[in-house]
């Protein structure tokens, strides 16, 4: 345990600046949409405008896991750091990481909503539907998407390392084929109506927690198999 927490440790000192960033990213994002909606007439900001600009912060969560992996992982071997252990402290390290970072979108949430939006009816944390629940429900909207985006990135970082930019290359358009694929079939049976009909009615807790959860056991277990034989 005490290696595991020693890797996670590597992590925390070799991406301290990147640990800020995310945020910064964030901070000015949402200085950026205050300033840009505070502009708009009165009339446009009855609807209660929604930004999309959190995402800033979901895509540097990718960010960290593709370069925490093809960074740090020959650094860690060359350590006499097992897989395993490596694994489980960049594990420990993304999970610290979301957790953090979950709480603080859940605080600035309240905030958002004890001011109205900001005194601007703006939703950039609460998206307009994420207030409406309970904190615990709010934290695991914020958490396991975010957990589910760094495996994306690290599972990322564990096929270059392990095939490098043909492996890469290749389950990107794996992956485009069978999104196309799908795509088509809905499509070919006209079943988009069955498709927004199941979206708007199925519960906030499976679409942001249950099916990003099955995302990140799967994501999980492959980049786990592409370390395993990975290279240096």
């Amino acid at each position: 345990m005490n290696r595991i927490v020693s890797v996670a440790r590597l992590h925390a000192l070799g991406r301290r600046d990147a640990l800020v960033w995310p945020v910064a990213i964030l901070a000015i994002a949402f200085a950026v949409n205050m300033v840009m909606f505070a502009g708009l007439p009165a009339d446009a900001t009855e609807g209660d405008p929604v930004s999309g600009a959190l995402a800033s912060i979901y895509v540097a969560s990718l960010a960290f896991g593709a370069v925490a992996v093809n960074q740090h992982f020959p650094f860690a071997l060359g350590l006499s750091v097992t897989r395993r252990e490596f694994v489980a402290g960049l594990s420990l390290f993304g999970l610290v990481q979301v957790v953090v970072y979950s709480t603080l979108l859940v605080i600035l949430q309240a905030i958002e909503h004890a001011t109205g939006g900001w005194g601007i009816h703006l939703h950039f944390f609460g998206l307009g539907f994420i207030d409406k629940h309970s904190i615990p429900v709010q934290f695991l909207v914020y958490a396991v998407p975010m957990l589910a985006m760094t495996l994306v990135g690290s599972t990322a970082g564990a096929l270059y390392l392990r095939w490098r930019a043909t492996g890469l290359l290749s389950a990107l358009t794996v992956l485009m084929l069978l999104l196309g694929g799908v795509a088509a079939l809905i499509g070919h049976y006209e079943a988009w109506p069955a498709v927004g009909h199941w979206l708007t009615h199925t519960s906030l807790l499976s679409l942001a927690v249950g099916w990003p959860l099955l995302l990140v056991v799967l994501l999980g277990g492959s980049s786990w198999l592409a370390l395993r034989r990975a290279t240096p």
